[in-house]
């Protein structure tokens, strides 16, 4: 009889031993080196860190969200953008519990003037879970939409200028309606280039979309002309 094997049966595989998981110190240690890469001059290695980031948050997630508690308020915006890169939990890797405590933390970079952390906020982080969690996301995007900071209030209507803008069109018709009495220019630019976004998803189908919300008609006929 084969070594290992039961009634001439194949022999079993060893066991593998159960891989180590992480200590808080090497986490730490991890997560300061993060820190330092997000704020390098090269781009790439900028981008690393937020994903990276996301990576240990997804795999440690109490941990990696309170070892980088500090990072939204950081005084760099390369930081603080890194933040906000490293909110795109994964679906394959969290839940909808997760989320919401991600959200929290977005809050606040929802108000960042800073134009490298705008860029990335409304319509690439929080377009993305609103498109990957709209049960969590949705209800937090509209009361955010009450807000009156500029920021926050542009980075709602942004949400809807890419890919949750498509999949999700009358809710975000509803959300730029909320918005469309806004004339500070950041926002009014954000709701009118969400709303040809969602327009144009809704081919023929868009004018009667259009029909309960008559400000965001107006300006729809206002961009066809302008």
């Amino acid at each position: 009889m084969a070594l290992g094997s039961e009634a001439g049966g194949p022999a079993r595989r060893a066991a593998r031993p159960p891989s180590r998981l992480p200590s808080q110190a090497e986490l730490a240690a991890t997560v300061r080196r993060l820190y330092k890469l997000a704020q390098s001059d090269d781009w790439s290695e900028r981008e690393e860190a937020g994903f990276t980031l996301r990576n240990l948050i997804e795999q440690h997630f109490e941990q990696g969200m309170a070892l980088s508690q500090d990072w939204p308020s950081d005084p760099s915006n390369y930081v603080r953008r890194a933040a906000c890169l490293a909110c795109m939990q994964r679906k394959a890797h969290t839940d909808e519990s997760r989320v919401a405590t991600v959200l929290d933390r977005l809050t606040s970079l929802m108000a960042d003037d800073d134009l490298y952390v705008r860029r990335c906020c409304g319509p690439f982080v929080v377009g993305y879970l609103g498109y990957t969690y709209p049960r969590v996301t949705l209800p937090w995007l509209e009361a955010m939409a009450a807000s009156d900071d500029l920021n926050v209030r542009a980075n709602v209507a942004k949400a809807f200028s890419q890919s949750l803008g498509r999949q999700q069109p009358d809710a975000g018709l509803s959300m730029l309606s909320l918005l469309s009495d806004d004339r500070r220019h950041r926002v009014r630019s954000a709701v009118k280039s969400s709303l040809r976004n969602i327009l144009r998803g809704l081919g023929e189908q868009g004018a009667g979309r259009l029909r309960p919300f008559p400000a965001l008609s107006e300006l729809a006929q206002q961009s066809m002309e302008a």
